[in-house]
């Protein structure tokens, strides 16, 4: 059986809220994604993004794919940074990420093609709370949390 290879772009569970794996195909490996986007998940309309660095967008820009404008092979995935730890396996996936990006990415693309996840990650499930629509939206929330942020401080200054 293969084993997945992957390079960190970021040491886990650093103060970084984002993490991406760089992927090494083989054949036979196992890919992992959590269930569902957890509590702290950055594509959760309810999420805090103010403590999101612009680092993280960054990380995020990365793996960014859009209809017409796919993520190539060489673009990293989104973990979850929020994931148990075990230095045996990589973290496993970003939910979230995986529900609005995942379709235009290619390197999911091809990781579903070989039935190493399953299609339906790449669409939210009925229970789940209410995600970002694209990376764009994510950063227009966060832009308008970080302002709200700053004309709260000004008023108490």
């Amino acid at each position: 059986m293969g084993r997945l290879n992957v390079e960190h772009a970021s040491e886990p569970h650093t103060d970084d809220a984002v993490h991406v794996t760089v992927l090494a195909f083989e054949p036979g490996a196992t890919y992992d994604s959590r269930g569902h986007p957890c509590a702290q998940c950055l594509w959760r309309t309810d999420s805090d993004l103010t403590a999101t660095s612009d680092h993280d967008m960054a990380m995020l820009a990365r793996a960014d794919g859009r209809p017409r404008e796919l993520a190539s092979f060489e673009a990293p995935v989104v973990d979850c940074p929020f994931g148990e730890l075990d230095a045996a396996q990589p973290l496993p996936w970003c939910a979230g990420w995986l529900a609005v990006i995942g379709q235009h990415h290619l390197a999911v693309q091809l990781v579903i093609a070989m039935n190493s996840l399953p299609r339906n990650i790449l669409k939210p499930q009925a229970t789940w709370p209410p995600l970002h629509s694209s990376l764009a939206a994510l950063l227009e929330a966060r832009e308008e949390q970080l302002q709200r942020r700053r004309v709260g401080r000004e008023g108490h200054g």
